[in-house]
């Protein structure tokens, strides 16, 4: 399947399916940092807090809805940094009051520094089956086409989309509180490229009204918070196969048999880079994992100078 120039997938002409060179963790230490993981329990949450004890981070708060899931990252966790300081907690991010109990357990657990929150929990419209007219045995198991058929619609809208707010109310304080010794003072959401395609058979409308919402919003947030110090980020982090992707039609002939290119730990190497420093030129901007750093890095006078990587009306 392609896609249209304007959906940025080429915006430099080097692409990458893993993390390697200066998007490996071990390559972007940061040993005083202390982040935050929403959705850590399963696929990309899980790698992103492994990359981030891989780099060397301090401390590390993961928060999912299953404590065997937690469990089991925790242990991931200190086979990597034994003297890892690790913050595990039970946390349903659709629900404002626990996840502003959870900002609350941050603070007091490390004095008020945060360094990077990651509002990564996500979920996509559950998937239907057509029936057969003559039989009436399901077949043909498919996501929701349209408005009509994704009754699905809240539950996604609420986790992508109410849930990263709520990381954003209650942790932005945190990054910008004037007591917050932190440099790099980072709000990071997982959007998609699935946040600019219109075709709902391919990516359903619930989720793509999301994601589109999430790059708008980390857009507000630079803008609004640029003055005390907040850098927003809305990162697109590839084509991965996880427990949310891999029920996908990936037959031969599909629209994803040639998609799910991208390694799993790709995103949280890249999001150490994204981290290491201070890149205010990238706050407020839509970003893929995907794109190589150094030609990206080549672009930054061009990026800054036209505004680019926004999202805008074409007339």
């Amino acid at each position: 399947m392609s896609f249209p120039e304007h959906y940025g997938i080429n915006f430099t002409k080097t692409l990458h399916q893993k993390a390697e060179g200066p998007t490996l963790p071990e390559n972007n230490q940061c040993s005083d940092y202390f982040v935050v993981v929403t959705g850590a329990g399963k696929g990309l949450g899980v790698y992103i807090a492994l990359a981030y004890a891989r780099a060397g981070a301090k401390g590390i708060c993961i928060s999912s809805r299953t404590q065997s899931d937690l469990d089991s990252l925790e242990k991931q966790l200190k086979e990597v940094n034994p003297k890892l300081e690790i913050l595990s907690e039970i946390c349903d991010t659709t629900k404002a009051d626990v996840v502003k109990a959870l900002a609350e357990k941050v603070k007091q657990k490390w004095g008020g520094r945060l360094d990077v929150a990651i509002a990564n929990a996500g979920v996509i419209s559950k998937y239907l089956h057509d029936t057969d007219p003559k039989t009436g045995e399901k077949t043909n198991r498919r996501l929701p086409k349209g408005i009509i058929e994704d009754d699905d619609f809240q539950r996604v809208i609420d986790i992508n989309l109410l849930g990263s707010y709520y990381v954003a109310k209650y942790f932005t304080p945190l990054l910008i509180a004037s007591e917050n010794p932190s440099t790099v003072r980072s709000y990071i959401v997982l959007t998609s490229l699935a946040s600019q395609v219109t075709e709902s058979s391919f990516v359903p409308t619930a989720y793509n009204i999301a994601k589109l919402a999430n790059n708008r919003m980390v857009e507000h947030m630079a803008q609004d918070h640029k003055a005390e110090g907040l850098l927003a980020f809305a990162v697109h982090p590839g084509a991965v196969l996880t427990p949310q992707t891999q029920n996908h039609s990936t037959q031969k002939g599909d629209a994803w048999d040639t998609l799910m290119t991208e390694d799993v730990g790709l995103c949280g190497g890249w999001l150490t880079w994204l981290t290491k420093e201070r890149r205010e030129w990238l706050s407020g901007r839509y970003l893929s994992v995907t794109w190589d750093v150094d030609e990206l890095e080549a672009k930054k006078g061009d990026i800054v100078e036209d505004d680019k990587l926004k999202f805008r009306m074409a007339i």
